[in-house]
């Protein structure tokens, strides 16, 4: 992938959360844009998240996590395992060789969401994403 524009986004994870659904916040410098990829960042990635220095969702989270991405109305993707967004290898993380190719849809960010099958065991975190794109 030719990384034409990146931009770092992230959802909070409350303190004392007992949710299992968190939405992502508007992003609107990616309205109208050509998502090519979406990378995740695990806390061996990070030990900070790039836009508020949170700390990042722990392994065993992101490893019940599940993305579900709209395009408009139309869910495009349903519960795809949050790990297969991880592209960085570290010895400690599952990670994919490649990451998914995510054919230039423009993605409805307030309607997108991960979910997890439990509430987080760790809370006062964040989920930290890398959108590549193009406008």
């Amino acid at each position: 992938m030719i990384v034409k524009r990146f931009q770092s986004v992230e959802i909070n994870v409350p303190s004392s959360s007992t949710l299992t659904k968190f939405f992502f916040p508007d992003q609107p410098q990616l309205r109208g844009a050509k998502i090519q990829g979406i990378q995740i960042y695990t806390p061996t990635a990070l030990t900070k998240t790039p836009l508020t220095g949170s700390t990042p969702v722990t392994l065993a989270d992101l490893k019940q996590s599940t993305l579900t991405l709209y395009q408009g109305d139309l869910q495009i993707v349903l519960n795809l395992p949050i790990l297969n967004f991880n592209g960085i290898s570290d010895l400690t993380s599952p990670f994919v060789f490649q990451l998914p190719e995510m054919n230039d849809i423009d993605i409805s960010w307030t309607k997108s969401y991960v979910s997890t099958a439990t509430a987080l065991a760790t809370t006062n975190v964040a989920y930290s994403f890398g959108i590549f794109y193009y406008l």
